[in-house]
């Protein structure tokens, strides 16, 4: 509601009672001169009281510009938000000849995200993420470490330029297939290689990338089906006499909120040697229910040389009340018949959500690895790598915060 104290009406009041003194005063003879002292005091003081009205209004009206929710400008952009997270876990862990207790940082990270609307159909975005290590400043990575970007976005879908995780990587069954946390993460290194890429397999390399110059298209939903494309052109390589080696990526997914599968594909050229192209095909599927979800995970990863490994995973989480139960188990194969390389991992996990940013974990996780297999838990900035046929094992308590 406005104020009906303006400037101007206050002005009068002032001199209203300046004029009423003035009158009261001249008729001293007929009234106490302390009487109309204590009057003038008391208008004095009413026209201070509504001037402090005016201005409580006015810092009410200032404050309602910015519309509720909507982040201040940090600069003369339009909508800069500050996010992040934190996650840090006491672990026990053991890499089969050493046990070792560490304090571990998981992916905690800082970011900037932008966007500036042009008009009604093109708006203009930014993201640049950066990964921290609040335990040990050592493992804290360069700014814009993590996905980093600019681009457009409108009817037409999205468009990126910068650093970004591929589609193979990013393809997750809707949040049912990657959920554990810490070391607990088995598709991080069954289903994207990574674990296959510690062992002693010639050149079967992980393809959870996270790819630098990189463009990306990302589709609008249409029946709840999604495209994504991406395209690295090899900056490095092309001078005289060098290889080239770029990277193509898609995905295609479908998620209506209760079910979900994809499939995605990358191909790194070049990549084991001259002819010799890294790729792999990946597919996903997921179901959330009232109490829980399940989902399954299957890839292979090809390096072009004759070695090839055919992974799975199969995931599952139960609310019980606040606390959340989680499990997944997967296995890698052999690269090639008689490598006697294989590996397995298996993850269980408790959380304890004590609000909607701040969650209390603890997991328990174990690779088991072939005789000439040597995979390693991939999470932690702090790895440990075992010997080959070891089987590396881990225990931790962790909290997790988001802002």
């Amino acid at each position: 509601m406005k104020s009906p104290f303006t400037p101007k009406k206050l002005a009068l009041a002032s001199l209203i009672s300046v004029a009423f003194g003035a009158m009261t005063f001249s008729g001293a003879a007929f009234a106490d001169e302390a009487d109309v002292l204590k009057k003038i005091e008391a208008m004095q003081a009413e026209i201070k009281a509504l001037k402090a009205q005016v201005e409580a209004k006015s810092t009410a009206t200032a404050g309602a510009a910015v519309p509720a929710g909507k982040a201040v400008a940090l600069s003369n952009t339009d909508g800069i938000t500050i996010y992040g997270r934190l996650d840090l876990v006491v672990e026990n862990n053991n890499d089969g000849d050493v046990k070792r207790t560490a304090l571990q940082n998981y992916s905690s990270r800082l970011g900037f995200r932008g966007e500036r609307k042009f008009n009604d159909s093109v708006t203009g975005i930014m993201q640049i993420e950066t990964g921290v290590a609040p335990d040990d400043n050592a493992n804290s990575g360069t700014l814009a470490s993590r996905n980093s970007f600019v681009g457009l976005k409108g009817q037409f879908g999205t468009v990126i330029g910068g650093k970004h995780d591929m589609p193979f990587k990013s393809l997750e069954g809707g949040g049912t297939v990657s959920q554990l946390w810490g070391n607990a993460d088995t598709p991080d290194v069954i289903l994207n290689g990574k674990g296959t890429g510690r062992t002693i397999k010639d050149n079967i390399f992980g393809l959870g990338t996270r790819q630098t110059n990189v463009l990306q298209y990302w589709s609008p939903k249409f029946s709840n089906v999604s495209v994504k494309l991406a395209y690295s052109p090899d900056e490095v390589n092309g001078a005289a006499g060098t290889t080239k080696s770029t990277n193509l990526g898609a995905s295609i997914e479908f998620d209506d909120g209760t079910w979900n599968a994809g499939i995605a594909m990358e191909k790194q050229s070049n990549k084991t040697a001259v002819g010799q192209d890294l790729s792999g095909t990946k597919a996903t599927a997921g179901y959330k229910f009232d109490q829980g979800t399940v989902g399954v995970g299957y890839s292979t990863i090809n390096n072009g040389a004759g070695k090839k490994t055919k992974n799975w995973v199969v995931t599952g989480s139960y609310n019980l009340g606040p606390t959340v139960l989680k499990a997944n188990y997967g296995q890698s194969s052999e690269s090639a018949s008689g490598a006697n390389d294989s590996v397995k991992m298996f993850g269980l996990e408790l959380d304890y959500p004590i609000d909607k940013f701040t969650t209390v974990y603890s997991y328990y996780t174990k690779i088991t690895n072939g005789d000439k297999a040597k995979a390693r838990f991939e999470g932690p900035d702090t790895k440990y790598s075992p010997a080959a046929g070891k089987s590396p094992s881990a225990i931790g308590v962790g909290i997790r915060y988001n802002f």
